[in-house]
């Protein structure tokens, strides 16, 4: 397969539910950089200032506000997923419009095959140029011509149906149909590269919130890997071409024997036998070094800082949340004057109502601020650092041993067919010798001095 392996990801499709505290007019304001009021809540989501959106693409809905608010309206439980979300990277070597074309394919792919609305919002890169993605939410339930909603789509929400699998498949066709259509490498598969490649090893995913050192580190790391897989490429096409060498070397050999054995010339003496040279088989290769266990302490420190990155960016989206809900209650908040009469018992309930508003959103905040800090924390612990280091410091020796293993191979199969090809030209100057013998040697000139080449002959044969 001549894709790029850099290229390749797995289509991931996430649930929007309130039992997680979400609400589908909020992330869509989110992602569509729109302000949108949500008509169940009375909450204004403001996000116009927000960077990086490129468009959004409506399918099966024409007003993004009255789409999230009526699928919002549908759901009565308390608990209820009120959309889901496919988040899909983009190539970034492709431009807005290629991108449009691809995502608006996908969008359309949904409508018809579960009968959902769909906003598709496309994201641009960030500064560094990278991470081109768009946000494909689309509606639980089917929605008609008329924007009514009628039945739940949950073929989508059993994962033992294998209609998530599916969903996944098309959304990878759909990608590399545009990209062989644009002439371009990018490629997607929406399962794990061994499935595909033997031995291959993955690089590691760079969170895009992750800080320059951290980034720098891993995209080493990536670096060696991806060299690795280079090298490992090479040496087993020349495994390959010196296995068809020796094959080719092998027959021929043996074709020799068989002409030599099959046509003996009668008057030529027969040559000392020469032994076939088998090949030695291989010996016990030495590792110049040798692989290291990775410590458990090690792998946790590991999993638990990119976890930790993982919970951070969930919090970030948390917290701007409650920051926006914490600034809308601030600008409506209360005068002296209105504070005054509610004392006299004139709109009390409203005053009281919205200072527990406001007290709860100051909790949660406060809360938010104790999370990151402990987050902050973990992030910048020095023995976890250090593990980590570590971690990273095995996987590139053991990588670098790998690589020694199969270069000692190499070395070791080349010295054994120049071995080969030494004893069979020791053989063949052997043959020659013996051809070239002078088989006169050993008469006596003066017994016949004018022997004919015939009547030498005739001293030979048989009577």
């Amino acid at each position: 397969m001549s894709k790029s392996l850099a290229t390749w990801f797995t289509p991931s499709l996430q649930t929007i539910s309130r039992s997680a505290g979400r609400s589908a007019v909020a992330a869509a304001a989110y992602r569509a950089c729109v302000k949108l009021v949500d008509q169940t809540t009375g909450l204004i989501h403001d996000y116009t200032k927000k960077k990086g959106h490129v468009e959004t693409i409506l399918i099966g809905a024409d007003d993004i506000s009255e789409l999230w608010n009526r699928a919002e309206a549908a759901e009565n439980r308390k608990n209820s997923t009120v959309a889901r979300e496919l988040m899909l990277p983009l190539p970034d070597e492709w431009t807005n419009d290629e991108r449009r074309e691809c995502v608006r394919d996908i969008a359309q792919h949904l409508r018809d095959k579960y009968g959902v609305a769909v906003a598709a919002s496309l994201h641009a890169p960030n500064k560094h140029h990278r991470n081109n993605h768009a946000h494909m939410m689309f509606t639980t339930r089917t929605v008609d011509i008329d924007g009514t909603f009628g039945k739940k789509t949950r073929i989508l929400d059993d994962m033992k149906t294998g209609e998530v699998k599916n969903l996944r498949e098309a959304v990878c066709k759909i990608v590399n149909d545009h990209a062989e259509k644009l002439g371009s490498d990018f490629y997607v598969y929406a399962g794990k590269f061994a499935d595909k490649i033997e031995g291959h090893i993955p690089t590691k995913h760079i969170p895009i919130q992750a800080g320059k050192e951290y980034r720098a580190a891993i995209t080493a790391q990536n670096t060696q890997v991806k060299i690795h897989l280079a090298n490992v490429a090479t040496h087993k096409e020349k495994e390959k071409q010196l296995e068809a060498e020796l094959l080719k070397a092998e027959l021929s050999n043996a074709l020799n024997l068989d002409a030599t054995e099959s046509t003996p010339s009668p008057d030529t003496p027969k040559s000392v036998e020469v032994k076939r040279v088998e090949p030695i088989p291989p010996a016990e290769l030495e590792n110049p070094f040798k692989r290291k266990l990775m410590p458990e302490a090690c792998e946790k420190a590991y999993f638990k800082h990119q976890e930790t990155l993982k919970k951070q960016q969930e919090l970030k989206v948390i917290e701007e949340k409650w920051r926006a809900k914490h600034d809308e209650l601030l600008k409506n908040k209360p005068n002296s004057t209105q504070r005054l009469f509610a004392k006299i018992g004139l709109g009390t309930t409203k005053i009281e109502r919205y200072d527990e508003e406001l007290s709860k959103t100051e909790i949660t905040l406060s809360k938010i601020e104790q999370v990151k800090k402990s987050h902050k924390k973990i992030l910048s612990d020095k023995n976890a650092l250090n593990l980590i280091a570590q971690y990273n410091a095995i996987i590139d020796h053991n990588a670098e041993v790998s690589e020694a293993e199969l270069k000692a191979k190499i070395a070791h199969a080349a010295k054994l067919e120049r071995e080969r090809e030494l004893a069979e030209e020791q053989a063949r100057q052997l043959s020659e010798l013996e051809n070239q013998r002078d088989w006169t040697i050993g008469l006596d000139p003066t017994e016949n001095s004018n022997h004919t080449p015939q009547s030498i002959s005739n001293s030979f044969s048989i009577s």
